[in-house]
């Protein structure tokens, strides 16, 4: 028995992969209830406001998610790294410490940020003008930016104590469900637009408390344990170590929020609200196979920090190749109907959104390929390299940003897809080959054929006959996804038990 047999083989990885895939599917369970949520949230929207009223509130939620992302500067993945860290070292008592090297911080960015964006809105900087609609929802928005950034910060510390799935409820059912209530509510008495966004925006308050007290239990819980001793490689325990990796980690947040919001903004620009709210709607449909990603991030991440830690790279290894799978196998079959059944599900929003289906036969396709390459982001993070991931936003913002000023005036919504499918693709290609060639972590082929073909066949091929039977239709969507679903869990559970696929990480 070699090296990395005796590894994998020993109870603590057995008994470990047990948990974490029992988070993983918790996680997951929360995530697809949250995606279900969200997309539903923008139908109400979307149906109750047209698509110029869906644009601006798409742009609301542009801007508030990339201020939040600026004020809190990478501080919740410098926790997740931190603290992961420090329990894996048993330097629990320095917990509270980190908290403050990046909370005091994050919470005076969120003023200085809400500030400038409040006077961007007098200056007339932002598109509507400083009396429309869209300046209007910003005004509303602002004063709860910092506890948007305090939550964001908070959920990365929760991550770092493992309490992932206390962290997917109340980021993915608690926050979502109060939105989506109300903004039913406010619709329901008749409310106009500056109400539904302050319905939007009140939850933040409730879900950072909620956040606030499940920290102090996970800390208390962290505190019983013994310590072990040991120093911290990375030096993260110094507020210099700490900010020093989660400022180039912040500048990447920040790049990774412009690369999800920047053809959603160049489009309510160029093209005017009408067309930036269907591409919005877009945007967030895509969007909902995105949480995949982000659910393995989570599970995922602050177990990898600890494998890194201690220098076991087979551990990392395994559940970078177990979290690729699992991500094939979510999100294949939602990026396929997405591609096969694009006026079914654009219609869905209201009659004037099914003109952007033909962006999804653009961008489905590049999401797949980003799927799967597995969650190399998460690996290139809790690895320390921040900055070799600020390199590779860098440059597919630049892609992004050249194709959409470029191709928007020409191609319209087509050409924003073009550029949000080609800045995915430089980014995810870049950091695949640095985690493959410079970590030496990849994910087999062999692990990743059987699932591939598994959701290929079921909702590729499958749901090509459907389509060409029935039209892009809602029914032939509503058939492929009941009769796929059921097929689809059959050969699942068939290949596993036949050992030819396998759900461990």
């Amino acid at each position: 028995m070699n090296v990395r047999t005796m590894v994998l083989a020993t109870p603590a990885h057995k008994k470990a992969g047990g948990r974490l895939l029992r988070a993983g599917a918790a996680t997951l369970v929360c995530v697809a209830a949250g995606a279900v949520i969200a997309f539903g949230t923008t139908l109400v929207v979307s149906n109750n406001l047209g698509e110029a009223g869906a644009g601006v509130f798409f742009q609301l939620m542009a801007y508030f998610s990339i201020a939040t992302a600026l004020a809190t500067f990478g501080a919740d993945t410098g926790l997740v790294r931190s603290v992961s860290a420090a329990e894996a070292l048993g330097r629990q008592r320095i917990v509270a410490r980190l908290l403050l090297t990046a909370c005091i911080p994050v919470a005076a960015a969120s003023l200085l940020v809400g500030g400038l964006l409040w006077a961007a809105v007098d200056l007339d900087l932002l598109p509507g003008g400083a009396d429309g609609w869209v300046a209007e929802a910003v005004r509303l928005a602002v004063p709860f930016l910092p506890a948007s950034a305090l939550l964001t910060a908070i959920f990365g510390a929760l991550r770092g104590f493992h309490a992932v799935v206390t962290f997917a409820v109340l980021q993915n059912l608690v926050l979502p469900i109060l939105r989506l209530a109300g903004i039913l509510l406010v619709l329901a008495l008749g409310a106009g637009l500056t109400q539904l966004v302050t319905a939007w925006s009140v939850p933040v308050l409730a879900a950072a408390f909620l956040a606030v007290l499940a920290l102090r239990r996970a800390m208390r819980r962290s505190l019983t344990g013994q310590p072990r001793g040991g120093l911290d490689p990375s030096g993260m325990e110094t507020a210099r170590g700490f900010w020093s990796f989660s400022a180039a980690r912040g500048a990447s947040s920040m790049l990774e929020v412009l690369l999800e919001w920047v053809d959603v903004i160049a489009v309510f620009i160029l093209l005017g609200p009408v067309a930036g709210g269907v591409y919005g709607a877009i945007n967030r449909c895509v969007r909902v196979g995105v949480m995949l990603d982000h659910s393995a991030r989570m599970v995922t991440g602050p177990v990898i920090s600890s494998a890194l830690a201690v220098g076991d790279l087979v551990r990392a290894r395994q559940v970078f190749s177990g979290a690729t799978r699992l991500l094939i196998l979510g999100a294949w079959p939602f990026y396929l109907i997405l591609i096969l059944f694009g006026p079914a599900i654009m219609s869905i929003f209201g009659a004037g959104f099914a003109a952007g289906a033909p962006a999804l036969l653009i961008i489905g396709p590049a999401m797949l390929l980003s799927v799967s390459a597995g969650g190399v982001q998460s690996i290139l993070l809790m690895g320390g390299h921040s900055r070799w991931q600020l390199l590779n936003k860098t440059s597919a913002l630049a892609v992004a940003l050249l194709l959409n000023f470029t191709l928007i005036p020409v191609w319209g919504i087509a050409g924003a897809a073009t550029a949000w499918a080609a800045a995915v693709l430089v980014d995810c290609g870049l950091a695949t080959y640095q985690v493959a060639t410079i970590m030496k972590i990849v994910a087999p082929l062999r692990v990743l054929c059987v699932p591939m073909a598994l959701a290929f066949t079921v909702f590729g091929l499958g749901g090509f006959v459907a389509a060409l039977l029935w039209g892009q239709s809602l029914a032939a969507l509503l058939l492929t996804v009941a009769g796929g679903g059921f097929v689809y869990a059959a050969g699942l559970v068939l290949l596993y038990r036949r050992g030819l696929i396998t759900l461990k990480l």
